[in-house]
């Protein structure tokens, strides 16, 4: 891994121009290491821009550097260099560039389910966050962080890690995080900027999902639905669900959480999170889904009320141990 981050910064010292981007429906990981990325290469004298298809949430607009995202790059528009980051592949971020207009492409990601679509791949999913890969690239060259720069990073790992709950949290992220902690952020606002600055509309959404929340399998599993009339009847927005999911684990002896939510009638977006014996990464990747052992996601084509029917079937066959987990 160290002669990839060798490489990396090679590149990035050899090159002036900068294409960065993350995932759709971008998470604060993604962002955070976009945004602080950016930001080191401008201060380096580079020319970098964060490219994002879709909406920022509101609970990371704070971030510095997010009202200057763009997005889309212009189709005669070039670069000497494509960062990409928490991707699965090149068109997770959205038709907003064409991997033929950057010379070189650095891929970044910590997810177990990859491509290596890069010029350089710099994946460790060991790690719990991208953030925490970002960072030991600027380490490695040196570079001094300014105080918005690590509060971007540091809300990639508290982000990705669940405000350090979850099994992927490591030893290595709190590490990172204490030598973040040392250019003067402070933890606690940047907590209660994202975690505490909810609207009315997305806790209403709560009230209603959480209404409807069930189990299966004997109590092992649980889950909540989000429909579009339940979106309707809150007046939330799509964003305003982040969270919601970790309620499932929340009741005693389940062991798989599960968030079924509409897209469309007959697309149906599923969300898994499971304690720390249990891999749903398995069950995900069945429909082509991707993400860590204890929390993955996949689409599946058909409604929301036969997706649950879908999952729960295979979930069945898991506990039965026909399909292992």
């Amino acid at each position: 891994m160290l002669k990839k981050i060798a490489g990396i910064s090679k590149i990035i010292k050899e090159s002036k121009t900068f294409f960065i981007a993350g995932h759709i429906k971008t998470d604060g990981d993604s962002l955070g290491s976009s945004l602080a990325l950016a930001s080191v290469l401008n201060r380096l004298g580079k020319k970098a821009s964060v490219y994002y298809a879709d909406e920022i949430p509101n609970s990371l607009k704070f971030l510095k550097g997010s009202n200057k995202i763009k997005k889309l790059a212009k189709k005669t528009d070039t670069f000497d260099c494509a960062i990409i980051l928490e991707s699965l592949n090149f068109m997770r971020i959205g038709n907003i560039i064409s991997p033929k207009q950057a010379k070189k492409i650095i891929n970044i990601d910590h997810h177990m389910s990859h491509t290596n679509f890069g010029t350089i791949n710099y994946i460790v999913p060991s790690s719990a966050s991208t953030a925490e890969l970002v960072f030991n690239i600027l380490e490695y060259m040196k570079i001094k962080l300014t105080k918005s720069e690590a509060e971007n990073l540091y809300t990639g790992i508290l982000t990705d890690t669940g405000c350090f709950r979850q099994t992927n949290t490591t030893a290595e992220a709190h590490i990172i995080c204490a030598k973040l902690m040392r250019f003067g952020i402070n933890v606690n606002t940047i907590y209660k900027k994202i975690y505490e600055k909810n609207s009315i509309n997305s806790l209403k959404l709560y009230g209603i999902a959480l209404r409807g929340i069930k189990t299966m399998i004997n109590n092992k599993v649980s889950y909540i639905t989000l429909t579009k009339d339940m979106f309707k009847e809150s007046g939330a927005k799509d964003n305003d669900s982040h969270g919601i999911i970790d309620y499932t684990l929340k009741i005693k002896n389940v062991k798989i959480g599960c968030l079924f939510k509409e897209i469309d009638n007959n697309v149906t977006k599923v969300s898994c999170r499971s304690v720390k014996n249990f891999d749903i990464l398995k069950i995900v990747k069945i429909f082509g889904g991707g993400g860590h052992k204890n929390a993955a996601g996949c689409i599946v084509n058909s409604t929301i009320n036969d997706t649950i029917k879908i999952i729960s079937n295979i979930l069945e066959k898991c506990f039965d141990k026909t399909l292992g987990i």
